[in-house]
């Protein structure tokens, strides 16, 4: 089968090549790869030394069809439509047992710790393999098990109430543009921040933005519609270099939450703004398979959409992590097809 394969860290180490079609153990499922999405998670794999196994094959997003069980497998079969929850666990833990699967503690990522979903095939547990309902796309699926659901856990544990105000930084990413959505299905009043503002403006408020600002603008629109109060919710998943400003408009007893650390992970945090103004500081990682299932209902009711940039093919990887990157007009998922 062709894979995205690198043998020492490096996007510039990327190379197609030709793998072993994988087979399927006991409890396992073989998928025929449709889309595989683009994400941070995958950059980091891929400059890791620690993945495995080597040579490796990333990509922790994707959806497909079943192509083959395993021994002892119930619950699908050959030909579904499935999209994979990427979050391994073991069932037993104390975490999993709370119905928290993203924090188990025998935990790992599909595509990190196995091999991914950047090929033709991938073999996953089943428990890991959701079906995709009746309405939904296999492209659309692929963009929900990232930036979609770490995007809905994240307002989950914010709790989100109507009319609050809610800043979302990384606006154009694949977590914020979900977020956009979220907090406007939940009835906030969303300010979408982006250094792009301009290109991106119309394009974000389709998604349920009320206003697209700059970093230079967003003190001073959060404070005309706070009366000076400040942003109830703050959804921070770029990391240090946005964490000054972000954190300086979370109102009293305002909650600011972050599930990512893209430009970088070390803050300095002045404890009297913190306690003085009761913030609420939360991290998320991920989300559960339960919510993974909540967002296949909501696209196939059509509450929200699935915002994809574009797609190619997989021998063009390279390009699709320079477009994630660095392509100034791109709002949601670059979507690989094997």
């Amino acid at each position: 089968m062709r894979a995205v394969v690198f043998e020492t860290p490096g996007i510039e180490n990327l190379k197609i090549m030709g793998m072993p079609k994988p087979k399927p153990g006991p409890g396992e499922v073989l998928v025929r790869v449709k889309y595989a999405g683009v994400n941070p998670v995958d950059y980091f794999t891929i400059n890791n030394k620690n993945v495995r196994p080597i040579p490796h094959i990333p990509g922790a997003e994707f959806s497909g069809v079943i192509e083959e069980v395993g021994p002892g497998v119930g619950g699908v079969n050959v030909g579904d439509e499935v999209v994979i929850y990427n979050r391994l666990f073991d069932g037993t833990c104390r975490y999993c047992l709370m119905g928290h699967e993203e924090l188990c503690v025998n935990s790992g990522l599909i595509g990190v710790v196995t091999q991914g979903g950047f090929a033709e095939y991938a073999v996953v547990p089943t428990t890991n393999a959701l079906k995709v309902p009746k309405g939904v796309s296999l492209d659309e699926a692929a963009t929900l098990p990232v930036g979609a659901l770490t995007a809905w856990h994240m307002l989950n544990r914010a709790e989100v109430h109507p009319g609050e105000v809610v800043a979302v930084f990384g606006a154009t990413g694949n977590v914020g543009s979900y977020a956009i959505q979220f907090a406007k299905l939940r009835g906030a009043i969303v300010v979408a921040v982006s250094r792009r503002a301009d290109r991106v403006r119309q394009a974000l408020m389709e998604l349920g933005a009320d206003y697209v600002v700059t970093p230079d603008e967003v003190k001073q629109v959060i404070n005309e519609l706070s009366e000076g109060l400040g942003a109830d919710v703050v959804v921070d998943a770029v990391g240090q270099s946005t964490w000054n400003l972000s954190f300086s408009i979370v109102a009293k007893y305002g909650r600011w939450i972050t599930a990512g650390a893209l430009t970088g992970g070390d803050v300095t945090l002045n404890l009297p703004s913190l306690y003085s103004r009761e913030v609420l500081v939360i991290g998320s990682t991920g989300g559960t398979r339960a919510e993974l299932r909540v967002l296949l209902n909501l696209l196939s009711k059509r509450r929200i959409r699935a915002p994809i940039y574009t797609k190619l093919d997989l021998e063009r990887v390279k390009d699709a992590f320079d477009i994630m990157f660095k392509n100034e007009n791109r709002v949601g998922k670059v979507l690989l097809t094997p």
